[in-house]
C-alpha cells in the first residue's frame, strides 16, 4: 500500500467506540497504524441492560475474549431467542410480568436461534413437513417447538454446563444479555491493554480542508487531534458525519412509528430467563432483560399515540413495580439511517450511522457489521471513492434488512384494542418486504437474497408465530416420503428434550460461574 493509514482517531466511546477500536486493534499493527479513541466525560448512560444477536459470540471469539471472562465482567446472562408475548391480543392481565396466553390457538412466538430441528428433513426445509402437517390438523404445536433453543428457554435451562459444551455453543447459535456500560467497561479495558490509546475529553470543533474532509478535531483540554482516518461514534450528536461533513438523516418513522422509550431497571428474579421478553402493551412494547445483578425493562412506544407520563404509568404498571419509588428514565429516538455511512475520510458507526428499535436487538449487530465492512474496504489515505461507495451500499442493505424483519413483526400483529396496533397494520410495507411475503404467502418460499442475519427460519418463526401461513407447502414436500419425516420431526423432539434434561437451570449456572471471579492480572 503506497500510501497507508497510520493513524485512527475515534470520537466517542460507549459500545459502539470500544466495538469498533478493539476489532480493529484486532487487524491493524499499533506499531504501523496508531488507534485512538476520545470520549467525553460528561455524556453518560442509562443502564437497562441489552440484548444482542448470534453474531457477538463470533466477534468475541475472534478477539480471543475468554467467554466465561466475558460474562462475569459484563453482568451477562445467556439469549437463546426472543419470546413475543400478546402481540395476537391484548393480555388479560397486563400486570404481570410474563404475561399473554394463548388466543385463537396462537401462544406467545418465539424466535429462536440456530436450525428449528434441523436445516433440512428428506431434502425438504422442516417448515414444510410442519406446514402440511399442520394444514392436515396431525401437528399443532407451534412450528418452533422443534427448537432446541426454545425449547430450553421454556425450561429455564442453559445452553451449556460448567464443564461440558452442547451443540448450541459448538454452533454459536445464541447470544447474551449484557449490561452495555460494563460491556464498554471491559471492552476498553482489552483494547487498551492491546496498544488503543485513549483520551478523555470534549470535543469542541471539527476543522475540514480545502477538500472537504476532516482536518482535524479540536478538544477542550488536548488541543488539536488529527488522523488520517476519523470515525464517528458519537451517538444521535454525529458530531463529524452529520454536523461537520453535512450528511443528510433518512427518515424511517413513517414505516416504524415507534419514535419514545422509557425506561426502568428493575431486581433481579427468578426464574432467570435465558430469552428477552418483548411483551406489547397499548402503543408498542415492553422489553424485559434478565442480567446477573437486575433486569433491564423499558417500554418502546410511539408518541403519536401516547404521552411521556402515560408510557411511564404504564410501564410501571406492567412491571409491577412500586410506583413511589420507581425512576423511570426517558429516550426520544431518532428512526432512520445516514444517507451516507462513510463520507471523505470519516466513517460513522452505531447511533451516529442510524438507529432502529430494539425489537430484534439489533443495535449491537449493527455496530459489529459498521467495523468488520470497514475492514473488507479499509481504504489507503487516498480514501478511492469506490470503496466508499461500495461500503455504503452493503451498510445499506443491512439497515434495510433489519428494518423489514422489525416491520414484519408490526405488520403481522393481530390486535384489535388500540389505534396504534390498527395503524401499523395499515401502513404500507416497504416494497422489498411486501414481495417477501407475497412469495412466502403461496408457497412458503422466503426469497431473502443478503440476509446473513435474519434467515428463513426466522421468519418462518415471525409469520407462522402471529398467524401468517402460506396457502400450501411447497411441491417438493409432496415428493418426500410423510411417514419417514413425521418420524424424523419426531426424533427430534425426543432429542432435544433428552438433551434439555441434562443441562442446568440457567440461574443456578449464572450464579456458579460466578461464584468465582478470577483476579485481574
Amino acid at each position: 500500500m503506497a500510501n497507508p493509514i497510520r493513524s485512527i482517531l475515534i470520537v466517542g466511546g460507549g459500545t459502539s467506540g470500544w466495538i469498533t477500536a478493539a476489532f480493529l486493534n484486532r487487524f491493524l499493527d499499533p506499531a504501523r497504524c496508531r488507534i485512538t479513541l476520545i470520549e467525553s466525560a460528561a455524556i453518560g448512560t442509562i443502564g437497562v441492560g441489552e440484548a444482542t444477536v448470534p453474531p457477538l459470540v463470533a466477534l468475541l471469539r475472534l478477539l480471543g475474549i475468554p467467554e466465561d471472562e466475558f460474562l462475569r465482567e459484563s453482568n451477562a446472562t445467556y439469549k437463546l431467542g426472543i419470546k413475543f408475548l400478546n402481540w395476537n391480543h391484548a393480555g388479560r392481565n397486563q400486570a404481570g410480568r410474563a404475561g399473554g396466553g394463548a388466543q385463537d390457538g396462537l401462544p406467545p412466538a418465539w424466535h429462536p436461534f440456530g436450525h428449528i430441528g434441523a436445516a433440512l428433513v428428506e431434502s425438504v426445509p422442516l417448515f414444510h413437513h410442519w406446514l402440511r402437517e399442520h394444514r392436515a390438523g396431525r401437528d399443532g404445536a407451534p412450528f418452533t417447538s422443534y427448537s432446541l433453543q426454545a425449547l430450553l428457554g421454556d425450561m429455564n435451562r442453559a445452553p451449556r454446563s460448567l464443564r461440558d459444551s452442547t451443540e448450541i455453543i459448538q454452533q454459536g447459535a445464541y447470544a447474551y444479555h449484557l449490561d452495555a456500560r460494563a460491556f464498554a467497561a471491559y471492552l476498553a479495558r482489552v483494547a487498551t491493554g492491546r496498544g488503543v490509546q485513549y483520551i478523555v475529553d470534549d470535543v469542541r470543533h471539527v476543522a475540514l480542508d480545502e477538500r472537504g474532509r476532516i482536518r482535524e478535531v479540536q478538544t477542550r483540554e488536548s488541543g488539536a487531534l488529527s488522523a488520517d482516518l476519523y470515525i464517528d461514534c458519537s451517538g444521535f450528536a454525529g458530531l463529524l458525519i452529520e454536523n461537520a461533513l453535512g450528511d443528510p438523516h433518512i427518515d424511517w418513522s413513517g414505516s416504524l412509528l415507534c419514535d419514545r422509550a422509557v425506561v426502568l431497571p428493575l431486581p433481579a428474579e427468578r426464574p432467570m430467563p435465558t430469552y428477552t421478553k418483548a411483551t406489547a402493551l397499548s402503543a408498542g412494547w415492553a422489553w424485559s432483560i434478565p442480567l446477573t445483578h437486575r433486569v433491564g425493562s423499558g417500554y418502546v412506544y410511539s408518541s403519536r399515540f401516547l404521552s411521556q407520563d402515560q408510557a411511564a404509568a404504564e410501564l410501571i404498571t406492567h412491571a409491577g413495580a412500586d410506583a413511589a419509588r420507581a425512576n423511570p428514565g426517558h429516550l426520544r429516538m431518532r428512526v432512520g439511517r445516514r444517507t451516507n455511512f462513510w463520507v471523505g475520510n470519516c466513517v460513522s458507526v452505531g447511533l451516529a450511522a442510524g438507529f432502529l428499535e430494539p425489537l430484534e436487538s439489533t443495535g449491537i449487530y449493527l455496530i459489529q457489521t459498521g467495523a468488520e465492512l470497514l475492514l473488507d474496504y479499509f481504504p489507503d489515505a487516498d480514501f478511492d471513492p469506490a470503496l466508499a461507495a461500495r461500503y455504503n451500499a452493503r451498510m445499506g442493505e443491512e439497515f434495510e434488512q433489519v428494518r423489514d424483519f422489525i416491520i414484519l413483526h408490526y405488520l403481522l400483529n393481530r390486535r384489535e384494542d388500540t389505534e396504534f396496533w390498527r395503524a401499523n397494520r395499515d401502513l404500507r410495507p416497504p416494497d422489498s418486504l411486501a414481495q417477501t411475503l407475497a412469495c412466502y404467502d403461496a408457497t412458503g418460499i422466503v426469497d431473502w437474497h443478503r440476509r446473513p442475519l435474519f434467515r428463513e427460519s426466522s421468519f418462518y418463526s415471525i409469520a407462522a408465530g402471529f398467524g401468517r401461513l402460506p396457502s400450501r407447502p411447497h411441491a417438493m414436500a409432496g415428493q418426500a416420503d410423510p411417514d419417514k419425516a413425521r418420524q424424523k420431526m419426531d426424533e427430534i423432539k425426543a432429542r432435544n428434550l433428552a438433551l434439555a434434561r441434562l443441562l442446568p437451570d440457567h440461574a443456578e449456572f449464572i450464579e456458579a460461574l460466578n461464584a468465582v471471579r478470577p483476579a485481574r492480572a
